[in-house]
């Protein structure tokens, strides 16, 4: 049996008695948030006694407008959380390839577990009205690039930290086990996993369990297929370059099939529009799909916000599984030493100048003293002469 969801309480946005009153409301919830350090709903808190509205109000008092899509609530709703994952240390870390191999290829684990669980969700949930129209794992699927990513990158780890370990004990009769090789450093991710990864798996299965809360996938959906398809392709070169890889290999889950992965040369100029015009239509497409399938329910709107901004809360407390490398911490003086250095440099080329500019000074007075006469004896002895 697996362990009870932290989430399975969570109460949304429930049914008002009439849309009229419908009100989108994150952070007044009767029940308490995922008990998560880094959860912090879009929307300020208001006062128990405010009366309801069609409007959900946002950071800087704008309001949210249920009549609109779901794509643009989507997007307008989650924006605070958005840029909260984004600044946390482990995705800086991550973004900026600071990671090593090993610990990299450790992430990807991660994510293999996050996307098994979710496209296995989805994928049981598959004529879900919500769901259906967005839903193409021919397409989309991350799950089975990160194990190709994984097998390979594990081929370029010394055999001592990649040698696999027989018969691992699983922390749930309901682990998937991964198309992949199990070396000591992966094992704890699938025997013991720690809290933020058991946490989000918990939630997604939760939601896929009924019928009741699967269409809230498509919120987990938004926030993980989008962000593929956009920061995703920057962060796939930072890794190529980080680890010098070459083609595609290692870099498969950052790609999508129509895109072109090869390192490029200038004249594939035109390829690359190419794919990068069909990346904004596949976008496009999604987005219309979560438009589709929701409607004009504006109570399902409202969840499937909420839901979002949970969403990117298990992932931005995800990124504290990444065990940084001890260097990170010191990042702060190595910046503060490179600009003393900096400064260094400035006041000694500033001396320099100031050197050279005096030498040039001596000189010319030196000239105009001892020089000068005898040059003028000179010219007048020649007019003289003549």
């Amino acid at each position: 049996m697996l362990p009870p969801c932290p989430f399975a309480n969570l109460s949304i946005i429930q049914p008002p008695t009439s849309t009229s009153k419908l009100h989108l409301n994150l952070s007044s919830s009767s029940s308490s948030p995922p008990d998560t350090p880094s959860f912090s709903p879009n929307t300020p808190s208001e006062k128990p006694s405010e009366a309801f509205s069609a409007r959900g109000k946002l950071p800087g008092e704008h309001e949210l407008e249920l009549s609109q899509p779901v794509s643009t609530l989507l997007k307008l709703g989650t924006q605070r959380a958005h840029v909260k994952a984004e600044h946390s240390a482990g995705a800086a870390a991550l973004v900026q390839g600071g990671l090593g191999l090993e610990e990299y290829v450790r992430w990807l684990a991660v994510l293999w577990r996050i996307y098994d669980a979710l496209e296995l969700g989805l994928a049981e949930n598959s004529t879900n009205p919500v769901l259906a129209p967005t839903y193409d794992p021919a397409l989309l699927a991350r799950a089975p690039a990160l194990a190709e990513d994984i097998s390979y990158l594990l081929t370029l780890i010394p055999s001592s930290s990649s040698t696999t370990t027989q018969n691992p004990t699983y922390s749930s009769n309901a682990t998937s086990l991964p198309p992949f090789p199990l070396p000591p450093f992966l094992q704890e991710l699938f025997t013991s996993p720690p809290e933020p990864l058991s946490n989000y798996i918990n939630h997604i299965k939760s939601l896929a369990s009924s019928s009741s809360s699967s269409s809230k996938l498509l919120a987990h959906s938004y926030v993980r297929y989008l962000g593929d398809l956009s920061g995703g392709q920057f962060i796939g070169a930072r890794v190529k370059k980080s680890y010098d890889l070459r083609g595609e290999e290692g870099t498969k889950f950052y790609y999508f099939e129509f895109q072109n992965r090869s390192n490029g040369a200038d004249g594939d100029d035109e390829s690359k529009f190419h794919a990068k015009k069909r990346l904004g239509e596949v976008k496009d497409w999604f987005r219309r799909g979560m438009d589709e399938g929701v409607g004009e329910d504006q109570v399902l709107k409202a969840n499937l916000v909420e839901e979002a901004n949970i969403a990117f809360s298990l992932n931005t407390d995800l990124f504290s599984v990444i065990r940084l490398p001890s260097s990170s911490t010191s990042q702060p003086q190595m910046a503060t030493q490179q600009k003393q250095a900096k400064d260094e440099t400035t006041m000694a080329d500033k001396l320099n100048s100031i050197v050279w500019f005096l030498v040039a000074a001596g000189a010319g007075v030196l000239l105009n003293i001892y020089v000068q006469p005898v040059v003028t004896d000179w010219v007048s002895s020649k007019r003289n002469g003549i």
